[in-house]
C-alpha cells in the first residue's frame, strides 16, 4: 500500500514537473517572439511583469488536475505602512494552486530584498481542511522623518543635506546613513576642511526616523606656498603652470586645500615628465601645516631619472608607401651622429604628417598610431608607427545641408569646392575648402553679418543601397555597350 502511494505521488510530481517544463518552454518562446517583433518594427505590444509572475491559463488548468496539497490562503502580517498590493506583487504563491516549497522560498527571498522590509519572519504553514494556510510576517523599516545638520558654519544645511542623498519619507537604512556621513566628510575636505569630523547622533531619535549629523567643523585650510625639490629639467615656474594646487589671490580668494587635487597634481607632473622622455620619474608630495592649522605648504619631491633617447624608428602595416617614403616625413628620428631625446609633442606631429600623407591620396580613414617600445638597456627606446591604410575613396555625391533657412544657394557652395565627383579625396583640400567657405561669410545672417556657424565638411561612406544601385548602373551600362558592339 505504501509503495503504491509513493509511486502515485512520484508519478504526479513528475507530471507536475513535465507540465511546468512545458509551460516554461511556451513562456520563453513567446518572450523571444516578442523581441523579434520589436526588432522588426511591428506595432505588436507585449508586456511582461516580472515582479508579479502569473502562470498561463493552460498551465493553471493542468495543475488543478493533479493531486497534492493546495494553498488555501496566503496571509501577510506586519505591514502597517507598506501597501498590501506592493507586498503581493512580490509573491508568486497563490491560493488555489498546489504548494511548491521552492516557489515559497523564492517569495521569501524577494521580500527580504525589498528596501522597505527590515526582517521577514516565517513562513508559518498551517494545515486546514481547505488546504494550507501560509502566514508571512514582515517587519517594516522605519521611515525617515527628518534630516538635521548641527555644528556647521562654513557650509549651509541645504548643501549638506543634498550631499547625503537621503530624503524624508524614504526607508531608514543604517548603511545608507553611514555612507551619507562619509560623503559629508569628503565634501568638507573638498571645501578646504581636511580635519572636520562628522558624527551620527545615536539614541531613540534615529529609531524613530530622526537623523541628526553632528559636525565638528575646524578652520578652513588654505595653501600658503608650493615648492619643488629635485627638479633640474623644468623650472619651478614652469612646473607651477602644470598643477592646480596653488595659493589663492592675495592669500584670500581661492587656494583651498583639496587632498584629491593634490594627488591629481602628482599625476599631472608625472605625465609632464613622461612626455619629455622621463619614463622612470618618481614624484611624491609632503604637506606641512602651520601651527594653528590654517595654512599648508605643499612640497613636491621629484626624482627625474634618465631621459630616454630614440634608437630606431620603424613602420608596420603599410603597403602603399615604402619605409623610406614614410621616413622622410618623420622628424623625430635618429641620424648617423646621435639619437634624439624623446618628445611626445614632436612624435604627435609626425603622426599628423603621416595621416595627412594618406589623406591627401584618398585614404581618408587611415589610422596611424605611435607605439614607444622600451629596450633592456635603460634610457634607450624604439618608436614603431602602426598603420592601417584602409580603402581609397573618390568623391561621390556632394550634398549641401544648410540650417537656419538662409538665402545661400547650394550652387554657391559647390562652386567654392575644389573637389569634384570622381576626384580622389584629399583631406588637405577639404580643410582648405572649409577655410574658404568660412572666410566667404556666405552663411552669415542679414541681422548679424558676423554670425552663423562655421561650415563643416563631413565624409561619409556610401550606404549599401547606394553601392547596389551603382553596381546595377555599371552592369546595365556594360550590357548596353556589349549590345552596341
Amino acid at each position: 500500500m505504501d509503495h503504491t502511494l509513493e509511486s502515485k505521488n512520484e508519478s504526479s510530481w513528475n507530471a507536475v514537473r513535465s507540465g511546468l517544463c512545458h509551460s516554461t518552454f511556451k513562456i520563453v518562446w513567446v518572450g523571444m517572439f516578442a523581441i523579434v517583433c520589436n526588432l522588426a518594427g511591428t506595432q505588436t505590444s507585449w508586456s511582461c511583469q516580472l515582479e508579479n509572475p502569473t502562470l498561463p491559463e493552460e498551465t493553471t488548468t493542468s495543475l488543478n488536475q493533479r493531486s497534492g496539497p493546495k494553498v488555501a490562503d496566503v496571509v501577510i502580517t506586519g505591514n502597517n505602512v507598506l501597501p498590501s498590493h506592493a507586498v503581493n506583487r512580490n509573491i508568486s504563491t497563490r491560493p488555489g494552486r498546489y504548494f511548491d516549497p521552492d516557489l515559497l522560498q523564492h517569495d521569501v527571498d524577494r521580500l527580504w530584498r525589498m528596501p522597505e522590509v527590515k526582517r521577514v519572519n516565517g513562513p508559518f504553514i498551517k494545515e486546514t481542511p481547505e488546504g494550507l494556510v501560509i502566514t508571512i510576517d514582515i517587519v517594516e523599516r522605519q521611515l525617515i522623518r527628518s534630516i538635521q545638520v548641527i555644528g556647521n558654519r562654513g557650509i549651509s544645511d541645504r548643501e549638506l543635506r543634498k550631499k547625503t542623498n537621503l530624503t524624508d519619507g524614504a526607508p531608514l537604512d543604517l548603511n545608507a546613513v553611514r555612507m551619507a556621513k562619509t560623503r559629508i566628510q569628503d565634501h568638507y575636505k573638498e571645501k578646504g576642511y581636511p580635519r572636520t569630523q562628522v558624527e551620527v547622533m545615536q539614541g531613540d531619535g534615529i529609531e524613530r526616523g530622526d537623523i541628526v549629523f553632528l559636525i565638528h567643523e575646524d578652520q578652513q585650510q588654505k595653501i600658503w606656498n608650493v615648492k619643488f625639490e629635485g627638479n633640474q629639467f623644468a623650472s619651478d615656474s614652469r612646473l607651477k603652470t602644470m598643477i592646480q594646487s596653488k595659493p589663492g589671490i592675495l592669500k584670500v580668494v581661492g587656494g583651498l586645500v583639496k587632498r584629491t587635487e593634490i594627488d591629481q597634481d602628482v599625476v599631472r607632473l608625472a605625465n609632464y615628465y613622461k612626455s619629455f622622455g622621463y619614463f622612470n620619474c618618481r614624484i611624491g608630495r609632503e604637506l606641512e601645516e602651520s601651527n594653528d592649522g590654517r595654512w599648508m605648504t605643499v612640497r613636491f619631491i621629484i626624482d627625474e631619472g634618465p631621459r630616454y633617447k630614440i634608437r630606431n624608428v620603424s613602420f608596420m602595416g603599410q603597403s602603399v608607401y615604402s619605409d623610406n617614403q614614410l621616413s622622410v616625413l618623420v622628424k623625430l628620428k635618429p641620424d648617423d651622429k646621435n639619437m634624439p631625446e624623446f618628445n611626445a609633442s614632436k612624435m604627435n606631429e609626425d603622426v599628423v604628417a603621416l595621416r595627412e600623407l594618406y589623406g591627401s591620396e584618398g585614404f581618408v580613414f587611415a589610422k596611424v598610431e605611435a607605439e614607444p617600445r622600451f629596450l633592456e638597456e635603460p634610457g634607450i627606446m624604439d618608436v614603431v608607427y602602426k598603420i592601417e591604410e584602409g580603402e581609397r575613396y573618390r568623391v561621390g555625391q556632394i550634398n549641401v545641408h544648410i540650417d537656419g533657412g538662409g538665402f545661400t544657394k547650394k550652387e554657391v557652395v559647390i562652386n567654392r569646392m575644389s573637389l569634384k565627383p570622381g576626384d580622389w579625396i584629399d583631406s588637405n583640400k577639404i580643410t582648405a575648402c572649409e577655410r574658404r567657405l568660412g572666410a566667404a561669410q556666405i552663411f552669415a545672417g542679414r541681422q548679424d553679418p558676423g554670425g552663423g556657424t562655421a561650415p563643416k565638411i563631413v565624409i561619409r561612406t556610401p550606404e549599401l543601397k547606394q553601392l547596389e544601385n551603382a553596381q546595377r548602373t555599371a552592369g546595365s551600362a556594360s550590357d548596353t555597350g556589349n549590345r552596341l558592339r
